[in-house]
């Protein structure tokens, strides 16, 4: 939005000094466009905003014709979050100043504060057309803005047409290699890391997120080497080593991991994290009670970390240790009003599987349906419950359950899933069966997998019904018949 002020800082710091001393003396000096443009971006980065706006104030007065001035006005609105004023200010300004691209980029920006994002877009656009002398950088703010909200599709689709003319850019190309990460084309923004460090190879961060990119192509050894090769110019790259140990711990390399995790202990980042997943390794080596000390450190060191009050409480389980299980998730529950939806489904279901090591059957049953009942999304909850009844007794089925669980989950949405079973394979009414999945999709979505495998005699119905092959095939990438 505006060129910092510390990269001329000498130039400007004689003009504050004057301002200064002419707020001190009450008097008022007079200072040209630039000094106030100078002054004014100085105050801005201090976030000191009163002084911001007294010295923008003075230039406008003192220049009320200077478009440049009435710019910073509105920055100064954007930064104090009066957005509507920004937008007026720039709006008015954009009639009289239709070819410059800053005022273009800060009201697109200003629209994008507002949730205007369609707006802003376009907007963007407009201001590219104009940005001639410097369309490189006035390029990278609009991108940093739309990665900033969000707005990836947006930045690939901008950086793509004009990739010809970035391909030597490494802070275009890092920003649409992040874009590109983030909407999960995981090759293509390995492969733009790659050009990225072709221009400079001894980027730590280019070295570093693609390192993650070959995460999550499955590339474990090569993404092993990437953090390496980021730790050999960034020794103290914290997060280097975090994900380092997670791409050991997943090649089952624990000891290594281990190495990893606590050398990003040594710069006091992710403390929490990084002992939950030390204790993980401990776990998988067999020493579980090196696992009990790091999962109590963990939960010590940020009570509101749940993911290692899970992590604890499911060590437990596979220890078979019922009762020590329900001890750390009552723990946990202690700030349950803090929990989401989907974490407390997950600790109340861990409290029905503890109850079923102990062959309590009635207080595993309750369990899981608060667990259904707590997050109404997870159909997982619904098919342990089932399948605890269905183990008990042999002559169980899913009329009996929709019997009997109706009038608890009708306004459960992973329960449609069970209604759509009860009509497809108990009343053969295949239009309510589909009409049901179609609502678990909607409303429960993500589980047809658990579905088909739940009830695999569903697989042969959908064989002779198109429809319901569809319906299963598109909420199922895993499957295809």
């Amino acid at each position: 939005m505006f060129e910092s002020w510390s990269a001329h800082f000498n130039e400007i710091k004689e003009a504050v000094e004057r301002f200064e001393k002419m707020e001190y003396s009450g008097q008022e000096y007079f200072f040209d466009v630039h000094s106030i443009e100078n002054i004014f971006d100085f105050y801005i980065d201090k976030l000191q905003f009163n002084k911001a706006e007294r010295i923008i104030k003075l230039g406008i007065r003192q220049h009320p014709g200077a478009s440049t001035l009435k710019i910073k006005e509105a920055i100064l609105y954007i930064e104090k979050g009066q957005l509507s004023k920004a937008i007026i200010l720039l709006e008015n300004l954009l009639r009289i100043e239709k070819s410059n691209p800053e005022v273009y980029l800060n009201l697109g920006y200003a629209y994008l504060r507002d949730g205007l994002n369609e707006k802003a877009l376009q907007t963007f656009e407009n201001g590219l057309k104009f940005a001639f002398s410097d369309e490189e950088e006035v390029l990278l703010d609009v991108v940093l803005y739309l990665n900033q909200f969000y707005e990836y599709e947006a930045t690939i689709k901008i950086l793509s047409e004009r990739y010809s003319e970035i391909s030597d850019d490494e802070n275009l190309l890092f920003e649409l290699a992040y874009a590109l990460d983030k909407v999960g084309e995981n090759q293509k923004a390995f492969n733009i890391y790659e050009e990225l460090l072709n221009i400079n190879p001894y980027s730590e961060n280019a070295w570093y997120n693609a390192g993650i990119s070959l995460v999550k192509l499955e590339r474990l050894k090569e993404a092993n080497n990437a953090f390496d090769f980021c730790l050999a110019i960034s020794p103290d790259h914290a997060q280097a080593h975090f994900n380092k140990g997670n791409s050991l711990a997943q090649q089952n390399r624990y000891l290594e991991a281990l190495e990893s995790y606590l050398e990003c202990i040594s710069y006091e980042i992710r403390q929490a994290k990084c002992l939950h997943y030390i204790a993980d390794c401990w776990n998988h080596l067999g020493n579980s009670s090196r696992a009990v000390q790091f999962f109590k450190m963990a939960v010590n060191t940020d009570f509101m970390d749940f993911d290692a009050w899970e992590g604890f409480a499911r060590f437990y389980l596979e220890q078979h240790e019922p009762q020590a299980c329900r001890e750390v998730i009552n723990q946990a529950l202690a700030e349950k009003e803090l929990m989401t939806d989907e974490e407390l489904g997950t600790f109340y279901h861990l409290m029905g599987q503890s109850y079923v090591l102990d062959e309590e059957w009635e207080l595993s049953k309750k369990f899981f349906k608060k667990a259904a009942l707590s997050n109404r999304k997870d159909f997982r909850h619904l098919v342990a419950l089932y399948k605890l009844n269905l183990a008990l007794n042999p002559e169980y089925n899913i009329e009996i359950f929709v019997d009997q669980y109706t009038p608890e989950f009708i306004e459960t949405g992973s329960f449609q899933y069970m209604l759509a079973a009860y009509h497809l394979l108990i009343t053969e009414n295949f239009d309510n069966g589909i009409y049901h999945l179609e609502e678990a999709s909607v409303y429960a979505p993500g589980f047809m997998e658990e579905f088909t495998d739940t009830f695999p005699e569903i697989i042969a119905i959908a064989k002779n019904n198109k429809k319901l092959t569809s319906l299963i095939e598109l909420n199922n990438g895993n499957y295809e018949f």
